[in-house]
């Protein structure tokens, strides 16, 4: 392969770039794109995804830190109509200067694995000006963006996609199609930031703060993790329902109502 004599992955960033056409095209295909829509790219790469992204809209913005990567782009796609490309870290980036009128804005990406929680939760700030994110993860992490509660896998980052979008593992993703072969297989999963339940959270920081300081001690009943959270007289006011129940045993429902009891 080309490539991988021209430009070598770096461990550092966590680069295993996809080369099988048929999955990036399943990806793009999942976005449902129409020609007004803005996508946002994160971690472009090779650019395995951006030509199907570009046959489908004249809005492409692509985030890419890899210096050499980011050259490789902007010789491979710089006069295709509509191609932008944005040297620098997603995690560093406000959204809203990409919004315009009229337009929706969808986020996709292979991302590197060890910042998976990052852009996550990076992105569900900034949701209000998202339509949806597509990314592949590791498919032990897309399995509890999707957990339910009263399963081992149901955590922070299942709460905290599950209260703000309505997540969906669209399709497992072979380590075989990857450069340099990740050790695990990976998985594709789509948040929707639109038509979702509002549990009428007004303070996020507050809630976002109860649901990491249960779960951080989630073997503990909450009469115990929450002391962290708030004084104790707020705990002894809570039904036996609560504060004898484990934070995994609650579901994203009940963890917004027992917020709200504290925070009355």
């Amino acid at each position: 392969m080309i490539f991988k004599q021209a430009i070598l992955p770096k461990k550092s960033l966590g680069q295993n770039f996809l080369r099988d056409d048929n999955i990036a095209r399943k990806i793009v295909d999942s976005l449902e794109i129409v020609p007004q829509d803005i996508i946002l790219e994160i971690g472009p790469g090779f650019g395995k995804l951006t030509k199907f992204i570009l046959d489908k809209t004249h809005h492409y913005i692509g985030v890419e830190l890899d210096n050499r990567l980011a050259l490789h782009l902007e010789n491979q796609f710089g006069n295709r109509d509509g191609f932008t490309l944005i040297h620098d870290d997603f995690l560093k980036l406000d959204l809203s200067q990409f919004t315009a009128t009229g337009s929706v804005l969808k986020i996709v990406g292979n991302i590197p694995y060890h910042i998976t929680s990052p852009i996550i939760f990076r992105a569900i700030q900034q949701r209000r000006v998202l339509h949806s994110m597509t990314l592949m993860l590791q498919k032990e992490v897309a399995k509890r963006v999707v957990s339910t509660h009263k399963t081992k896998l149901y955590g922070i980052l299942s709460v905290m996609s599950q209260a703000f979008s309505v997540p969906e593992l669209l399709f497992p993703v072979s380590r075989h199609v990857f450069y340099p072969k990740p050790k695990i297989e990976s998985a594709v999963v789509c948040w929707k930031f639109i038509n979702r339940i509002d549990y009428g959270i007004d303070d996020e920081a507050s809630f976002i703060r109860m649901v990491k300081s249960i779960f951080n001690q989630r073997r503990k009943v909450l009469r115990n993790s929450l002391k962290q959270y708030c004084p104790e007289n707020k705990i002894r006011s809570l039904e036996a329902h609560f504060v004898q129940s484990r934070p995994e045993e609650l579901s994203v429902a009940e963890l917004v109502a027992l917020w709200k009891k504290l925070n009355e």
